[in-house]
């Protein structure tokens, strides 16, 4: 009998997802299958058969009588490696403040930009390793993981070379997006900062990346400075990814769409045009209800809005 590392058995059910490597649209997401009284066979680190009751010597038996098994949770859209907590700016919202009026005031991107600029590297890495233990105990194993609280070379490279270390020894599995372009740098005009961008810093990302993010929105980055960061991405090889009309509608889903962006964040405010843009090209569309929640906005999801 063929002996594996790993067997787990009797799952009352063992959620596979199966089907093409490919996102799953409308109808699609439904079909989980599920495979009752499943069993799961791993070696080095692969699974190597699925079904029912398989027969298999394991060195390690894990009996899943009454539970699911199902694939880890993926979290397409996270800000990792940062220093610095911004649970002053509660005061602020309570009062009203928005977003763009903290971010004037010295809090929001601009805080954290200033703190994770002064962190020393041990402790990026220490203060991130706690939040990927986090989402490990809650069931993701892997994460996007942006950069963007540098806002200059020298720390948009720690951060990524940060994410990159955490990948090599956390268990949680990191894909690293460049976001030099989160938020324009104090001193400096947008289209300065833009230039820096893509003259500088993306020349320098290598293989710290996959993936080009902007914050295309209202008083950050408009449409076109975005497209022209975007399409500087694709020339180092990094695939574009992009927020989207979070604040207020900007183009930004229709943008994706231009770009060949592989998915549009946030998309609050985006107009049914842009949506449907995004659809007929396959674009991904990743949705964050709890950030405009914990903004304290009227419109939490899409659908809310009249």
């Amino acid at each position: 009998m063929y002996t594996v590392d790993i067997l787990i058995k009797n799952a009352n059910e063992l959620v596979t997802i199966k089907g093409e490597n490919k996102p799953r649209t409308k109808k699609e997401i439904s079909n989980l299958s599920i495979i009752n009284s499943g069993s799961i066979a791993i070696k080095d680190g692969n699974i190597i058969e699925i079904g029912k009751n398989l027969k298999y010597k394991a060195e390690k038996i894990i009996d899943a009588k009454g539970k699911t098994v199902m694939p880890g949770f993926i979290d397409p859209h996270t800000h990792l490696v940062f220093a610095g907590s911004r649970e002053f700016e509660l005061d602020w919202k309570l009062k009203g403040l928005t977003y763009m009026q903290i971010l004037k005031k010295g809090g929001g991107i601009t805080y954290t930009v200033n703190e994770t600029r002064k962190a020393s590297d041990n402790r990026l890495i220490t203060e991130s390793k706690k939040r990927l233990d986090t989402m490990l105990r809650h069931g993701t194993t892997t994460c996007e993981a942006k950069s963007g609280y540098g806002l200059n070379l020298e720390t948009e490279l720690k951060i990524l070379k940060t994410q990159k270390k955490l990948n090599n020894t956390h268990p949680v599995d990191i894909v690293s997006t460049f976001l030099g372009a989160h938020a324009v740098p104090k001193g400096f005009k947008t289209e300065e900062y833009v230039d820096i961008v893509i003259q500088n810093m993306l020349p320098k990302i290598n293989d710290l990346a996959e993936y080009c993010d902007v914050f295309c929105e209202k008083g950050v980055f408009t449409p076109d400075q975005s497209k022209r960061i975007l399409e500087a991405g694709k020339t180092h090889g990094l695939t574009p990814k992009i927020h989207a009309d979070e604040i207020v509608d900007t183009g930004g889903a229709a943008l994706s769409a231009k770009v060949g962006a592989i998915s549009a964040d946030h998309l609050l405010m985006s107009n049914d045009r842009g949506l449907k843009e995004m659809a007929k090209k396959g674009i991904i569309g990743v949705l964050l209800p709890g950030t405009p929640y914990s903004l304290m906005m009227k419109d939490y999801v899409i659908s809310s809005r009249k």
